[in-house]
């Protein structure tokens, strides 16, 4: 009878520490819950952000396609009023040509191009450093000669 009162006395003994563990277990278990709840709910977020990324992804891709296209249309069209423009048409072009140079809109090859065979074709060779031999280039450099937009009508 003692030893069964004495394991008696250690398993009440062990009681408030066998329910401190199973407390902790509780705790955890609540915890892994709400922490996969919070998960799944990170995971549809995700998902949407994606599709929200590859829609913008396609939209961004247009618009560069889109200011490729105007960029080819403008730099025909600076090329048509340092040709056929009056001497204020043609300072005003190359003040837009310098500018979209120095803004990084032009790279050196564009101002050549546009520039070539026209009277300010020194000053703007001379402002991106172009090298002399583009000058003299035997190659039909002017594809931007295509398309006159009307102004010699």
């Amino acid at each position: 009878m003692n030893k069964v009162i004495s394991e008696s006395k250690k398993v009440m003994e062990m009681q408030p520490k066998l329910q401190n563990v199973f407390n902790e277990v509780n705790n955890y278990t609540n915890s892994y819950k709400s922490l996969e709840k919070q998960n799944q709910k990170y995971q549809k977020e995700i998902k949407v952000l994606e599709k929200k990324n590859n829609s913008l992804e396609l939209e961004n891709n247009s618009l560069i396609y889109r200011l490729n296209q105007l960029f080819k249309i403008l730099k025909k069209f600076l090329r048509k009023l340092l040709l056929k423009g009056n001497e204020t048409t043609k300072d005003d072009t190359t003040k837009i040509v310098k500018d979209c140079y120095d803004n990084n809109e032009f790279d050196m090859e564009d101002v050549v191009g546009i520039s070539r065979g026209t009277t300010k074709q020194n000053e703007l060779f001379n402002y991106v450093s172009a090298p002399d031999y583009l000058k003299s280039r035997i190659k039909d450099y002017d594809e931007y000669e295509k398309d006159d937009f009307g102004l010699s009508r």
